[in-house]
């Protein structure tokens, strides 16, 4: 594979404004317009994961950006405004008087910072973070300290969700339970000549360059798809064991938590101004310095899921039904002929389930909308499926990973993911219009018809109806959910998903006996 970790593209952006609102009406356009000279396809094909892109463009082309979502860059409102409580500043401390007074006559850096130069790259001491209020936030930014906290919520909730849909990831951009999505949006201000040393992050990350101007060195990274960061720049080493485990057990192409300055001699080189948008992938390294005051920058990072996350997930799950893998482990201490015994008979049990696990309990169809799926159906009225060709030979199989629970009847419940069900019509929640959308007037809680047209008949779904919630695969600790879709079902659908919900239990069984006679 090519040697090069950035690709520049020769022309420009063109001025086109790109409108955040994309993210909700066409997330594809809003990321062809953050990319653009660059097709979508060759970005996906060649970049996405391998690459860093820097692409340059006109100032203006953030204008809607800055001025309708970003208070204009106004460093007092967006503070007054980040979700983030508290805010994190970067600090560096004045080294020791000595090693000051040397390097302010040897070194262009600012003394304090005893910064140099190593084959053209700006070498700064770690950083030392704090937490601080927006208050003293502000006056640390005046002072010359950096600043990093989350961008507005209304940008951050079209542009993670947007990207993440305009990269196709479906249901891996969203976490399990609440659905929300998987990034954030970090504004950073920092003033000429801050650095942040050589690091990788775990994230994909979309930074668009707002006012000033940065300078961006890479280098390959170690691992491809990196499950943590490696974060040398920072004073503190808190995560470091747990970044090195994880890094370790990854086949890293080195075993270093830093490279030798040495390495990152040849690294590429590109400078941001005002219109450029950089896309940089998860491990690669990365070397940030300031070339100008007053920079600001958001960076979008996605944090989508993994394949190890959702079989991982949905492998637990299934050891989950299992007695022999639920029972607690006790009873081993110095006996370890007993330990290994059954430590042996629970793997051949995993084996065994793993071996029944296929990508169709993973992957049900509405996993995989490009969009996030409904989240209420209307069992009567729904088309969900309506395109499926059912011919009479057709055989289906239960779900895996799937259980269809009923909900309290006349009182309202809270779910594990945070969400608020209720079959009674008088809680005034929005399930109400949505499920009795076009099923006659009825409430999910029963009722009766209007009538259902002018000869008298009910309308379809009309009647007593009963809730319930469909979960797929919630095999992790919150127990949440990576589909869960509530269900309004009135008769006759309601006897024939019972009966549905019966036959599953017993094909569950009827397995569970096959397996335990062998």
């Amino acid at each position: 594979r090519s040697r090069s970790v950035l690709v520049r593209p020769a022309l420009r952006a063109p001025a086109t404004q790109v409108d955040p609102r994309l993210g909700a009406r066409d997330p594809q356009e809003l990321l062809r317009r953050f990319l653009a000279p660059m097709e979508l396809s060759t970005f996906l094909r060649t970049c996405w994961a391998r690459a860093a892109v820097a692409v340059h463009g006109p100032p203006g082309r953030f204008r809607t950006l800055t001025r309708e979502f970003m208070h204009d860059l106004d460093l007092t409102s967006l503070l007054r405004e980040t979700p983030t409580d508290p805010i994190h500043a970067w600090i560096r401390k004045p080294p020791p008087a000595a090693a000051t007074s040397s390097s302010s006559s040897s070194s262009s850096a600012p003394a304090a910072h005893a910064s140099e130069r190593l084959g053209g790259t700006l070498v700064a001491p770690p950083l030392d973070s704090v937490k601080v209020d927006a208050e003293a936030a502000l006056g640390l930014a005046r002072a010359g300290a950096a600043l990093y906290f989350r961008a507005p919520e209304e940008l951050e909730n079209l542009l993670v969700p947007g990207l993440c849909d305009a990269l196709g990831a479906a249901f891996a951009g969203r976490y399990a339970g609440d659905g929300k999505p998987r990034g954030e949006i970090e504004t950073f201000i920092a003033g000429k000549g801050h650095v942040t040393g050589w690091h990788t992050d775990f994230q994909h990350n979309f930074t668009f360059q707002l006012r000033g101007s940065k300078t961006w060195r890479f280098k390959r990274g170690p691992v491809e798809h990196n499950v943590r960061a490696l974060t040398p720049h920072y004073r503190s080493r808190s995560n470091y064991e747990q970044q090195m485990k994880l890094h370790l057990t990854s086949d890293p192409s080195s075993l270093d938590f830093r490279p030798p300055e040495e390495f990152f001699l040849d690294a590429e080189e590109v400078t941001l101004n005002p219109g450029s948008v950089l896309y940089h992938p998860a491990g690669i390294w990365h070397h940030v310095e300031c070339t100008t005051d007053n920079t600001v920058s958001i960076n979008v990072s996605l944090t989508c899921a993994t394949w190890a996350d959702l079989i991982g997930d949905g492998l637990r799950q299934l050891l989950w039904a299992s007695p022999l893998l639920r029972a607690p482990v006790v009873g081993l201490a110095g006996n370890h002929a007993r330990a290994r015994r059954d430590a042996e008979a629970a793997l051949a049990e995993v084996r065994r389930r793993a071996a029944a696990l296929t990508a169709d309990d993973l992957l049900p169809p509405a996993m995989l909308e490009p969009e996030q799926p409904q989240r209420r159906v209307n069992v009567a009225t729904s088309r969900l499926g309506a395109a499926l060709a059912v011919r009479p030979g057709d055989r289906f199989r239960f779900s895996r990973l799937a259980a269809v629970v009923p909900l309290p009847v006349g009182r309202s419940c809270t779910a594990r993911d945070g969400t608020s069900s209720s079959s009674s019509a008088s809680d005034g929640s929005d399930d109400e219009a949505d499920f009795t959308a076009g099923s006659g007037g009825t409430s999910p809680a029963g009722g009766s018809a209007s009538g259902g047209g002018a000869n008298g008949r009910r309308a379809v779904g009309a009647g007593a109806r009963r809730l319930y919630a469909l979960h797929v695969n919630f095999g992790n600790e919150d127990v949440a959910s990576w589909l869960r879709i509530r269900l309004a079902v009135s008769q006759p659908f309601a006897t024939s998903l019972e009966w549905l919900r019966n036959r599953d239990l017993a094909a569950r069984r009827t397995e569970e006996a096959r397996a335990s006679a062998g």
